[in-house]
């Protein structure tokens, strides 16, 4: 986190950094872009550190929150592999940047198999986004869908399978202007009717 607020381009309005928990990992959204040519792949080896926010860098540096400048990736992955997970994979996407944080399965999940939430198809959906899918083959409000597959927070369900279908084409919105607006439903693209056809060719 303390990376996250060094890093972060407060320029970007009603932007905030954000955290997101699934079952299987951890979500770290960040407004802004990779600056001074620092890609994702230099951030796993030594690099140059160039805070987009020196001031807040030097006070967290002060307070002992921060080492000192271009170790803070470095340390995060060492963390990771100390723990036995993974290393942590940084993309950019639509203007922020996400770090994202998996977890290996215990020895009880490993067994059981995927959760019904992780179950998904050769289509890339899981069993939930398909009955998304399907009901919005018709214009559905939020709150419908959420009913639809027994869900009760509005957030989590919006990050975990109505974003993913947007960001995928899959879904749209009927009011895009006004993305929170209560009179706002989804519907499925012409790309969503065809992953829902190819989830169904896969049964």
């Amino acid at each position: 986190m303390a990376n996250a607020f060094c890093h972060r381009d407060y320029a970007v309005p009603g932007g905030t950094v954000a955290v997101a928990m699934y079952d299987d990992r951890l979500e770290i959204t960040n407004p802004g872009d990779f600056h001074f040519g620092i890609t994702p792949e230099r951030l796993l080896g030594p690099h140059e550190s160039k805070p987009w926010n020196p001031i807040i860098a030097s006070v967290f540096h002060r307070a002992g929150i921060i080492e000192r400048w271009g170790t803070g990736t470095l340390n995060i992955v060492d963390w990771c592999r100390e723990n036995g997970n993974p290393a942590p994979a940084w993309t950019q996407e639509s203007g922020t940047v996400v770090v994202t944080f998996c977890r290996v399965p215990s020895r009880e999940e490993a067994e059981l198999g995927p959760s019904r939430d992780q179950v998904g198809t050769k289509s890339g959906l899981n069993q939930h986004q398909v009955v998304i899918l399907r009901r919005c083959l018709n214009e559905n409000a939020l709150l419908d869908l959420m009913n639809a597959v027994g869900r009760k927070n509005r957030t989590k369900f919006r990050d975990q399978f109505i974003k993913p279908l947007l960001d995928a084409r899959l879904l749209e919105m009927t009011i895009p202007d006004k993305p929170n607006s209560r009179l706002q439903k989804y519907r499925t693209t012409a790309a969503g009717a065809k992953a829902i056809s190819e989830s169904e060719s896969e049964r």
